[in-house]
């Protein structure tokens, strides 16, 4: 009996080592609070949009994390209670209310067709109310009965029959398609054509009586054009005469007619191609056109007329939101306090509907009385209400001095039961871009690594929106420089404030954030880990093989071009010195990157090969710079993980 217990006892402790070991070798994020699936499959909501006693606005789901997508039209009141599914089962966006609140139009791919698509605001079976060729673009109600959508022009036949001639050769240049406006009539089915199509309509806004289109254009689809050389133009809808036009300032976006349509409101750059930070009234009458916001120096991102005096408009404000009011004789107040990140939003009356998150509370929608305090706002949606009690990860605010004595800041996310007395792994990760800001919202970056362990910091190094044009442009000729100064600067007071472990430092990010992490290990030897992702790697070669990064856009990026200075764009290629590199790489990469060409990976992975460093590169096939199979995008981050946790050391 004895040998029989001493037996069993002997498997027990066999089985049991067997089975520690077996979980010592699963990776960490099969402990995280959220896996990749789950934020893979999370619900979102988009363009909330209030009538009267309802709220309007379109929830996305996916029946499974890596499958189908659908987009529900989905109405509620003003508290949130009573929500009602208009559609379901069908990819169905850009849901809008007609002007008298009796229809909700939006636009669907149901029937393998897109179309825009009505329903009674009271419920019931939805109608087609277009009759699109090509693209729906965008779209808006013109009056009660009839909506104006914008559709992509056929392309020119003598070039098309050109390009079959020449087995699909194309002549440079010519290959980009143009739009026109058109109106149908959801009554009598018929449509006119209200532009001639000689242009791109990039957006528009429509007079609230009907009679005035103003539209921001640009030659044609080409993005360097639509960068570069836009304008805004104000149409009189039934002569088809142009009574406004304004093109001094670049990348205009953002329009609105003002409550009377005598005034128009845009957004444009006085620096550069994405400091936003120009708030533009322009009295269509006289044609006067004041920048009424070059003093306060934001970068605008939503807007929304008040009344016929005052304008609010969003802007990043230290890590949140600041949401201003702009009157027209120039004195801009606050309209809440910064607090959350939000993303869209609308005043009605002495209340503010909006959808916002911060820190790991994941994207929600909220109402507001403006006389409160912000965090006191009411949430009115539950999206993810089975994943919210899961997600323990924290995020703030951190700001420090750089190496000049630039003031800068970053977002840094903190594991799970952080614990105050220890010093963590350091995952950084520079934002794409540069022209981008990271705020502190629910962010899949940095719940992922904060989710396995790392101390995550996202930085908003100079190069950064919403820090002022100076600090937008404080990265020009200077990337790799200026912008990697603040970075370490960042990593430095994590260490110096016992957060961050200095010997387990890794650095991964995303396009530009790709760009540093090639570029961070050619000058510095203190990470363990680099993981570039659509990066690029050399600035010469880009110059000629980016879609919009070149002439005007290289001129500012670069203060020259390449033919008449291409030490200017060599001095910030990684690929010139890599020899220097210590810190092993890994390469991922889609196959049909445009934004980031994919021969920029292969660059970097050659010049790492030559040098005779450690470096590992992975193509996804069929992939943009997004990567957004979600397959594909799972083994994006597990690889990034898993190359970290090895060389870290961690288990």
């Amino acid at each position: 009996m004895p040998n029989f217990i001493q037996t069993l006892a002997k498997i027990m402790k066999q089985t049991f080592l067997a089975i520690l070991n077996f979980l010592l070798l699963i990776p960490i994020f099969g402990f995280s609070q959220l896996s990749v699936e789950e934020h893979l499959g999370m619900e979102n909501l988009n363009k909330p949009e209030v009538f009267e006693s309802k709220i309007l606005f379109a929830k996305t789901t996916k029946d499974s994390w890596d499958g189908k997508s659908f987009s529900s039209i989905t109405i509620t009141d003003l508290d949130g209670e009573n929500q009602i599914k208009l559609t379901e089962s069908e990819y169905d966006y850009d849901p809008k209310w007609s002007k008298d609140g009796k229809w909700i139009s939006f636009i669907s791919y149901r029937n393998n067709l897109q179309q825009i698509y009505i329903v009674p605001s009271v419920g019931g079976e939805p109608k087609m109310v277009s009759d699109a060729q090509n693209y729906i673009s965008n779209y808006q109600w013109l009056n009660d009965n009839t909506v104006a959508y914008v559709d992509d022009e056929p392309r020119d036949s003598i070039l098309v029959a050109e390009e079959e001639k020449n087995g699909g050769g194309y002549r440079v240049g010519t290959e980009f398609y143009t739009n026109a406006l058109w109106a149908y009539n959801i009554d009598s089915g018929k449509k006119k054509k209200i532009t001639d199509g000689s242009y791109r309509i990039i957006d528009l806004d429509i007079s609230k009586d009907g009679q005035k289109l103003a539209v921001i254009a640009s030659k044609n689809y080409d993005t360097y054009e639509s960068i570069t050389n836009n304008w805004i133009e104000v149409i009189d809808i039934e002569s088809g005469n142009s009574i406004y036009k304004f093109n001094d300032a670049n990348s205009l976006n953002n329009i609105k007619f003002s409550p009377s349509g005598n005034q128009l409101a845009f957004v444009g750059n006085t620096e550069g191609f994405a400091s936003n930070d120009g708030l533009f009234i322009s009295n269509i009458q006289t044609r006067e056109t004041k920048n009424m916001t070059y003093e306060f120096d934001p970068t605008v991102e939503k807007i929304q007329w008040i009344d016929e005096k005052n304008i609010s408009f969003s802007t990043p404000k230290n890590g949140y939101t600041g949401l201003y009011n702009l009157n027209l004789k120039g004195k801009i107040t606050p309209i809440i306090n910064s607090y959350w990140v939000i993303y869209d939003f609308q005043i009605v009356k002495n209340k503010i509907y909006f959808s916002a998150s911060r820190s790991s509370k994941t994207k929600q929608l909220y109402k507001l009385n403006l006389d409160e305090k912000p965090e006191k706002a009411l949430q009115i949606t539950k999206l993810n209400a089975e994943l919210n009690p899961q997600i323990k990860t924290s995020s703030g605010i951190l700001n420090y001095e750089s190496e000049d004595g630039t003031k800068v800041q970053g977002i840094v996310s903190y594991p799970i039961e952080y614990d105050k007395s220890k010093k963590y792994p350091l995952m950084v990760i520079p934002h794409g871009g540069p022209d981008a800001v990271v705020m502190d919202d629910f962010n899949w970056m940095g719940q992922f690594f904060a989710d396995n362990g790392y101390v995550v910091f996202q930085p908003n190094f100079r190069g950064s929106i919403g820090y002022g044009r100076d600090f937008y442009a404080g990265n020009r000729n200077a990337f790799g420089h200026t912008d990697f100064e603040d970075i370490m600067a960042g990593i430095d007071k994590l260490i110096e404030l016992e957060i961050a472990d200095e010997n387990r430092l890794v650095i991964g990010g995303w396009s530009y954030g790709g760009y540093m992490a090639n570029w961070a290990i050619t000058q510095t030897n203190r990470f363990k880990a680099s993981i570039s992702v659509a990066g690029v790697s050399n600035l010469v070669s880009l110059y000629g093989q980016h879609e919009f990064s070149n002439r005007k856009v290289g001129l500012w990026e670069y203060k020259a071009l390449p033919i008449d200075n291409v030490e200017n764009y060599r001095k910030a290629s990684p690929i010139f010195f890599v020899k220097k590199a210590e810190t092993p790489l890994l390469i991922l990469h889609g196959a049909n990157d445009n934004r980031s060409p994919t021969l920029q990976a292969w660059e970097m992975y050659r010049a790492m090969q030559d040098a005779d460093k450690e470096v590992e590169m992975i193509i996804y096939p069929r992939a943009g710079h997004n990567i957004s199979n979600p397959v594909q995008f799972k083994s994006v981050l597990y690889k990034w993980l898993n190359w970290a946790d090895n060389h870290i050391g961690k288990k």
